[in-house]
């Protein structure tokens, strides 16, 4: 069998014709960082805590300034982005460009793809990526079945040597060790849920092998479940929502995604955009509403946080929209929050405590801890720089908390019922520490507590939960339980075992 090596990267490029960034590009981050450029030089020069203490002067001067009015309509001391900033075209921002790159050797292949092709394309992809039923007839040789937009590809990923028979990537190993398997913690937001007659996989991020990592501890490759039976996207930030590893996929794999509306600055139509792509089978799940599959039930609970703020905000139809999900099977449930905790218009401990009065508790909470407490100027510097101009003037002196912290997260679990919490959502393993994901877990990098906490802050906050007569800490009734990327878990509910499959023995002790 055929199928792509590894150690190869796989990118999808946009081509984004939009004025001011699509939100399936880095270009609205970009573009606001362009207005606001007085901003950074300022930091720049006196550095970041100076911009922090004069943020409120400096953002009043830029959104008076030329450049702004540019993008913006003055309303009193507030203002109001244009529509075309607000709502871009999806038809000026088309997926044209797909790259591969050879992570040992270092060769790179780029081509460009029609938009007609992707059906075809990702066919072949996922066939590569060793998943079944990607590409009908695909032969062994490799070179049966394309038709002649894919067959160009592949004629010039065998010529560039990123084609290979067999594989030692170790999937036949590791499925077989994951088949007792209930959940797999693949790492940062990606989980795998296997239940008797259902496979499913939330928010999938693959990297790549690289000899940059230790050799006992690499990636692991979704194509080490098998056939996935379903995948679970809970919003359309970029390492949630990833067209390459999605690409590895079959195009007739069933995909649920929230119900994001009209693609807007701060949110792609991820119906959409999966559909261009060549995904034939997409359901949009609103918030409360519930599906069967096999023989889990998968419910579609609301997505507060991560939005510009943690209260209003000048556009507040413009969200970061999103859905977080509770899977129940024959022998337990879990639920997963990702980035989600309190805005203007919920909390998500709130949702956690309705659950809990209707439905009873849940076995498992999987939950971001990172807290993202950040002063609006902070924005500027960060991977969502587009949320700068919805925060209103009278926040800009404000810190706000975007997600979760330690605290947040345990007091989540506890109005869920949970027996464990799982901090998840801030990498976890070299290839996300790497791209800057998370903090560095090898003992070389320092720890940010109000931006990227180790997880053992979990840990440690559950344990200190509340002060006791005597100078005693009282404990939460929640277990956190510290997963490495790979780690699996089995024997639930009533207790579990950490299954660790081959190629995937953390190093770090």
């Amino acid at each position: 069998m055929q199928t792509i090596d590894p150690y190869v990267a796989l990118a999808v490029g946009y081509d984004d014709r939009t004025r001011f960034g699509s939100p399936v590009t880095m270009r609205p981050s970009e573009s606001v960082r362009k207005v606001f450029r007085p901003v950074i030089e300022h930091a720049r020069e006196h550095g970041l805590d100076a911009v922090v203490e004069a943020g409120p002067l400096l953002l009043r001067e830029v959104v008076g300034s030329r450049e702004f009015a540019g993008i913006a309509s003055r309303a009193g001391r507030e203002w109001r982005l244009n529509n075309d900033v607000l709502y871009p075209d999806p038809r000026l921002a088309r997926p044209r460009l797909l790259s591969f790159e050879h992570r040992k050797s270092g060769r790179r292949l780029r081509t460009t793809v029609d938009p007609e092709a992707w059906p075809e394309v990702h066919a072949l992809v996922a066939t590569l990526a060793g998943q079944a039923g990607g590409l009908a007839g695909f032969g062994p040789n490799g070179r049966a079945a394309p038709g002649g937009r894919a067959r160009g590809l592949l004629d010039a990923l065998v010529n560039a040597g990123m084609v290979v028979t067999g594989s030692d990537d170790g999937c036949p190993k590791a499925a077989r060790a994951l088949d007792r398997s209930q959940v797999t913690f693949v790492g940062h937001n990606t989980v795998v849920i296997r239940s008797g007659a259902a496979r499913l996989v939330i928010d999938p991020f693959q990297f790549s092998r690289s000899p940059e990592y230790p050799d006992a501890y690499q990636p692991l490759a979704l194509s080490a479940f098998g056939r996935l039976d379903t995948v679970l996207i809970t919003h359309s930030h970029p390492d949630h929502f990833d067209a390459a590893s999605l690409l590895r996929l079959p195009p007739d794999t069933p995909v649920i995604v929230p119900n994001s509306g009209p693609e807007t600055l701060l949110c792609a139509d991820m119906s959409a955009r999966l559909r261009e792509l060549g995904f034939t089978n997409v359901t949009t799940l609103n918030w409360w509403s519930s599906i069967q599959i096999g023989d889990a039930r998968v419910h579609a609970l609301p997505f507060y946080g991560e939005q510009p703020t943690d209260e209003t905000t000048l556009h507040p139809e413009i969200r970061n929209r999103g859905n977080t999900y509770i899977v129940e099977t024959a022998d337990f449930s879990a639920a997963f929050v990702s980035d989600s905790g309190r805005d203007a218009f919920g909390d998500v401990r709130s949702v956690a405590s309705r659950w809990h009065a209707e439905h009873g508790p849940v076995d498992l909470v999987f939950s971001g801890y990172r807290g993202w407490i950040t002063y609006p100027v902070q924005l500027l510097f960060s991977s969502v720089g587009s949320y700068l101009p919805f925060v209103p003037p009278d926040l800009w002196a404000a810190r706000c908390r975007l997600m979760n912290g330690p605290d947040e997260a345990i007091d989540l679990a506890e109005r869920f019922g949970a027996h464990y919490l799982i901090p998840y959502g801030d990498g976890g393993a070299p290839w996300y520490w790497s791209a800057g994901l998370g903090p560095r877990l090898d003992g070389t990098g320092t720890e940010d507590v109000d931006f990227d906490p180790f997880p053992e802050r979990v840990v440690d906050a559950a344990s200190r939960r509340i002060r006791l007569p005597g100078g005693l800490d009282g404990r939460s009734p929640v277990r956190v339980v510290v997963l490495r990327p790979g780690d699996s878990l089995a024997g639930l509910p009533a207790s579990f075992e950490t299954v660790r499959a081959p190629g995937h023995e953390w190093p770090f002790g």
